[in-house]
């Protein structure tokens, strides 16, 4: 990967999209004059806005970094296989769940299903904590037993457990029938049995299984998962049909950094969710510290937005 010409570039690519160096800064959650300093070369962007800049400016990792001359657009050059393999060199997966032979009949018929599982608990942790979850990366693995999964988290592994697909997981329940498998399950450290009785109240099959441990491992390591890049994406939702609450004020007053750092101490300290974006740049354009503005913004929440964990 070479950097020498990444600020000529960086330059073309944005000219000749039409763009002065104001609009992919309001773009990507930062200001016009880091865009103008990469274009001189003085500095580099963060590795997690790189997919952003591809976005903005419709240009390729291919062409910003010389590993082709010709045309800049992904349709001219960059395959799909080619930029996966780019991207994965750059940038581990945020969460990935890999899982043994045993699984992968499941998950081909979640597959199937368009993900209908994850598509339902990514919805549900944007209702209840406001922000949306990663795109999650799926696939079988040899290290895994043929019952286990495992998940990752930017290639660390951060959890595992073992589920039974033929069965459902009934919490705080005792081994009764044939077949019944007491465990403790991984995400609270609470006892149950995998039983083949469907009757068995609050039972739950083994994706949803999953999902509730995802999610429990999700939330353990948000400091590491949440990123200027999602600030940023849920600052424009805002934008888009509220522009005159954020523009003047993020990131010109309130930058993607101070805001995430606030967002985190809402969700992680004091279990506040974070779907009120309004509120939340308002008072933040009022406060000086992180500390007190996180205190702010919570009082003028209020416990409408508190959830448990």
């Amino acid at each position: 990967m070479s950097l020498d010409l990444f600020k000529e570039r960086l330059g073309n690519a944005r000219r000749e999209a039409g763009m002065t160096q104001a609009e992919p800064a309001r773009r990507l959650g930062v200001t016009a004059q880091a865009v103008s300093k990469r274009e001189r070369g003085n500095t580099y962007p963060d590795i997690e806005l790189l997919d952003g800049i591809f976005k903005v400016l419709d240009c390729s990792p291919d062409y910003l970094f010389q590993y082709e001359k010709g045309a800049k657009s992904f349709a001219g050059q960059d395959s799909l296989e080619r930029r996966a393999e780019l991207e994965r060199l750059m940038l581990k997966d945020s969460v990935a769940l890999w899982f043994g032979y045993g699984l992968v009949e499941m998950f081909l018929e979640e597959q199937k299903n368009k993900f209908v599982s994850v598509h339902k608990m990514r919805r549900e942790m944007a209702e209840k904590y406001g922000f949306c979850v990663p795109v999650i990366r799926f696939g079988d693995s040899l290290s895994c037993a043929p019952q286990e999964y495992k998940i990752f988290i930017y290639g660390r592994e951060a959890a595992s457990g073992t589920v039974y697909p033929s069965k459902r997981f009934a919490v705080n329940k005792k081994a009764e029938k044939e077949g019944d498998i007491e465990v403790i399950e991984p995400a609270w450290n609470l006892p149950g049995i995998w039983t083949d009785a469907a009757e068995s109240e609050n039972a739950c099959d083994a994706m949803r299984f999953i999902m509730i441990h995802l999610e429990k491992c999700i939330m353990e390591n948000l400091p590491s998962l949440f990123h200027c890049q999602m600030v940023a994406d849920m600052v424009e939702n805002v934008e888009r049909k509220y522009p005159k609450v954020v523009q003047g004020v993020v990131p010109e007053r309130v930058s993607l950094s101070f805001l995430k750092q606030v967002l985190l101490i809402l969700l992680c300290k004091k279990h506040y969710a974070v779907n009120h974006m309004i509120r939340i740049i308002e008072v933040l354009d009022e406060r000086p510290t992180v500390k007190k503005a996180a205190e702010c913004v919570a009082a003028a929440l209020g416990e409408a937005y508190s959830f448990s964990l």
